[in-house]
């Protein structure tokens, strides 16, 4: 983390100068009053950009010769992956509690709340990270989403599987 301050006190007068530093803010402000807006909009849209962004961030900075901060970069991405994941963990559980369908919820709050959804994605690591395509990307055709769908619920049966495991075991 060190090298990560390091470099953003180097990088930037100080925080909050780029646009970039705000954005994260004016999320939480529009989500402030729902905590299902909040896990949908901060982890799964936000922090999952970071997954998106990352890596072509990377490529970019290492072909400036900029090693340093490409690690920096990618340290922060790979981060993020967890951020997502227990996001979407927790939004999963809200949505849950609230007796509503987890993908339509996902896509009425972003609605509600104005939050744009913006590609390119990256498909692999959102799917690590366990976010169904069908939530965010509006290009996704319907026969692809259902197969999609399927493999997610039968991957969080697994979770669940192994989750119960856990438990007898431990």
């Amino acid at each position: 983390m060190s090298d990560c301050c390091k470099f953003v006190t180097v990088s930037v007068d100080r925080y909050g100068d780029m646009p970039v530093h705000n954005l994260l803010w004016r999320e939480c402000a529009k989500s402030s009053s729902d905590v299902s807006a909040r896990m949908a909009v901060i982890p799964l849209v936000q922090e999952a950009r970071g997954l998106d962004a990352g890596p072509r961030l990377v490529q970019k900075l290492i072909g400036f010769a900029d090693h340093r901060s490409a690690d920096i970069v990618a340290k922060v991405a790979e981060e993020e992956l967890a951020h997502v994941s227990v996001g979407l963990y927790w939004f999963l559980k809200v949505c849950e509690m609230m007796g509503r369908v987890p993908g339509a919820a996902f896509r009425d709050l972003i609605k509600e709340h104005d939050v744009v959804m913006r590609g390119p994605f990256n498909y692999q690591s959102r799917d690590e990270a366990g976010i169904p395509r069908e939530w965010y990307d509006e290009t996704l055709k319907p026969e692809v989403a259902s197969n999609l769908s399927e493999v997610h619920d039968r991957l969080a049966c697994v979770v669940e599987m192994e989750r119960e495991n856990a438990s007898l075991n431990g």
